[in-house]
């Protein structure tokens, strides 16, 4: 069973919780990938605590390294999507899932590439989404300190949506959860 949600009620979005972010061995491999599924965690149960619907998007791919990442795997009620290419929004899954995606919050791999797609093709469809910063990490770029390229990464995705980290979600997690245009107020 899915979770059914309401049309406009916030979900929590698990982009690529895939083995091939955590393994070294792989081109993919985040180095801070193991930091970030900590606050990953503390998202995942958040939004479980609220009966927050939770889709699990995953880039199609093969082998054991597509394979969710172990102790992040969907539960039967929550919806496992996949997409082919950076963008979650070039997914006919996504598209066509119901109801329709208009406010997410987003965590997982890889800012770099599929968190970045999102966020400028979220703005373009009207779709609000938060990314928890804390809780995504990218594999590096050749020659940048991986510390310096997420900062970046991250003031470039609050150019088009909302950045907060995982103590943020939390200490206000009414106002972000309720509000139609998600920010933050002290």
């Amino acid at each position: 069973m899915m979770q059914a949600g309401h049309a406009g009620a916030p979900l929590l979005i698990c982009l690529n919780l895939q083995r091939t972010y955590i393994d070294p061995q792989h081109a993919f491999y985040a180095p801070r990938g193991a930091e970030a599924l900590v606050n990953v965690g503390a998202c995942l149960a958040w939004a479980r605590r609220r009966e927050m619907p939770v889709w699990h998007i995953h880039t199609q791919s093969t082998g054991a390294r597509a394979l969710p990442i172990p102790g992040f795997e969907p539960r039967p009620c929550e919806r496992v999507l996949t997409k082919q290419s950076w963008s979650l929004f070039d997914s006919a899954e996504v598209v066509c899932a119901r109801p329709a995606l208009e406010r997410a919050f987003v965590v997982g791999f890889t800012a770099a590439k599929d968190c970045l797609a999102a966020a400028i093709d979220a703005e373009r469809a009207g779709v609000r989404l938060v990314f928890i910063t804390d809780a995504i990490a990218s594999p590096p770029m050749s020659n940048q300190p991986i510390e310096i390229f997420e900062d970046v990464l991250a003031s470039l995705l609050s150019a088009w949506a909302v950045g907060v980290t995982t103590a943020d979600l939390m200490r206000h997690q009414h106002r972000l959860v309720a509000q139609r245009e998600a920010h933050l107020e002290p």
